[in-house]
């Protein structure tokens, strides 16, 4: 295969940084530009990523005609406009996480990508992360029996290297931000959620009204119950840490970032322990999406499934809110 698919970074922050490495180790891709509000920015990430063209305008970014898709890596109030642009450029995008931060965005977003027969990839980058993806193997084959307790966390120190995170409505807090993560995995892996009550609120002195810790608890419509912690508010010193748990009938299996054995089982009164994978969710989601470009082959995630997961965590924030439970199906959410 000799055809390479010719993209547009749009954003020059961490997680495009991240994407760019993660690129740049497959074949068939050229990075073409990239895109940042600031031309320094701009430049700097060029030079870094061996990319020939930055552009400091992003609707010249996403309708350049030596392109045919975009991977859009900029904060989360952003994301309606230029997914929806780009769509209407006639550009395939790979979207990161959240796919936006109201659902009328989203439905907006996914609308103008079928609209114009555009390939939409939201990156929710847990389906692609290889602890996480055997653990839902072995769920999904019977080896834990049927799911019943979950635990996840998800905790960091407060992300500074931008300020839009401060503000509720830039980023949606950490629920929107980084419990999404875990929440997408679980709607996955477990099934749909029914209801959900959280507490929560801001603990830090950088954040201006953005809710920076939540805990969660989740009523999936399987009769699981599973409770989640997310976190900005953690000290600056204290490492990015995730942990997943999935109890079963028949066995227990859990995956925690702080373990040099990141995966491990208890089944049938027997321990496994397994070291990390070779390669990273973000180069295997952009293989998926490069592939689903060149060949049309499957994906493991719709954009639905991201607006839904958005569902989940605007729940979140509305229970936190409103001091109740709230029905994820029958709330008023938007």
């Amino acid at each position: 295969m000799s055809k390479k698919v010719s993209l547009n970074i749009i954003g020059a922050g961490f997680i495009a940084n991240e994407l760019a490495r993660a690129l740049m180790m497959l074949d068939h891709v050229e990075i073409y530009g990239v895109y940042s509000r600031s031309i320094e920015k701009a430049r700097e990430f060029a030079r870094r990523h061996n990319i020939n063209n930055i552009y400091d305008d992003w609707r010249r970014a996403v309708s350049d005609p030596h392109v045919e898709a975009v991977v859009i890596a900029t904060p989360n109030y952003t994301h309606k406009e230029i997914s929806v642009e780009a769509a209407r450029r006639g550009k395939h995008i790979f979207l990161e996480k959240p796919i936006a931060t109201r659902l009328r965005d989203a439905r907006e977003i996914i609308e103008e990508a079928e609209r114009n027969r555009v390939k939409l990839f939201v990156g929710h980058c847990l389906r692609y992360w290889p602890e996480y993806v055997r653990v839902r193997e072995m769920i999904l084959r019977g080896e834990i029996g049927e799911p019943r307790i979950v635990r996840v966390y998800r905790l960091s120190s407060f992300p500074k290297w931008s300020i839009w995170h401060r503000y509720m409505s830039f980023s949606g807090g950490v629920a929107v931000d980084l419990a999404i993560h875990d929440i997408d995995y679980l709607r996955w892996s477990i099934g749909e959620v029914s209801k959900v009550y959280a507490v929560g609120g801001v603990y830090t002195k950088y954040s201006v009204d953005a809710i920076d810790h939540v805990m969660y608890i989740l009523e999936f419509e399987s009769g699981a119950i599973g409770y989640g912690e997310a976190s900005w508010a953690m000290p600056e010193s204290f490492p990015f840490t995730t942990y997943l748990e999935i109890a079963g009938t028949k066995g227990l299996l859990y995956v925690d970032n702080r373990s040099t054995a990141t995966y491990n089982e208890y089944i049938d009164n027997k321990i496994i322990t397994s070291s990390p994978y070779d390669k990273n969710a973000y180069y295997n989601e952009l293989k998926t999406f490069i592939r689903w470009i060149l060949y049309d082959e499957p994906v493991e995630i719709r954009p639905e499934d991201a607006l839904e997961s958005l569902r989940i965590a605007l729940a979140i924030n509305k229970s936190i809110e409103k001091k109740e439970v709230i029905d994820v199906k029958k709330a008023d959410l938007e």
